[in-house]
């Protein structure tokens, strides 16, 4: 299957390689189609953000091309660190949670880095909102609050994905909201 490289997102022009690639595991967003619940809704181009793609290069699954040129997945995950930040962090978390099966979608609308659902959009609301942090840096406990805020308001479990980035390993804290 080969997607097309354009600025920080890829196209799968091919629909049934659209439907595929959807079908492995709700990859990507199709073209007009807010959240399909099943592969056989996708009838248009998917579009994947780079994350996405370089996961699914990783995997052998997806080529990607810029300028006819096929991109192996070093050259995929140097255009993402140049062009996302917080590139490396994001898809440390994003391969570990896709590695343990959950669904990785953007959580951006919520103002967190990521969605994850335990089975798919279109058929659950995301349960979780995830932070992806580097363990060096700070957070304060108004940005927690901020973040939980937004988690509470949209009855979603809260959780920070702390990378250490050079051993790769993740540490993952979850905040439950209790009334009192």
């Amino acid at each position: 299957m080969i997607g097309e490289l354009l600025k920080d997102k890829i196209i799968i022009k091919n629909i049934e390689d659209a439907r595929k690639i959807y079908k492995l595991g709700y990859y990507g967003k199709p073209l007009g189609i807010s959240k399909p619940k099943s592969a056989e809704e996708v009838n248009s181009e998917l579009i994947l953000s780079l994350i996405e793609g370089l996961y699914l290069t990783k995997k052998g699954i997806l080529d990607v091309t810029y300028n006819g040129e096929k991109l192996d997945f070093q050259k995929l995950y140097d255009i993402g660190i140049k062009q996302i930040p917080r590139f490396r962090i994001l898809y440390t978390v994003y391969e570990d949670l896709r590695e343990k099966g959950y669904v990785v979608r953007s959580g951006i609308k919520y103002g967190a880095d990521f969605a994850v659902y335990t089975v798919g959009p279109g058929i659950e609301h995301a349960p979780y909102l995830l932070i992806a942090l580097d363990e060096n840096s700070e957070i304060t406990s108004n940005e927690i609050l901020g973040f939980g805020r937004v988690s509470h308001s949209t009855r979603k479990e809260l959780i920070l994905g702390i990378v250490n980035l050079n051993t790769g390993k993740i540490r993952y804290i979850m905040f439950k909201w209790l009334k009192m």
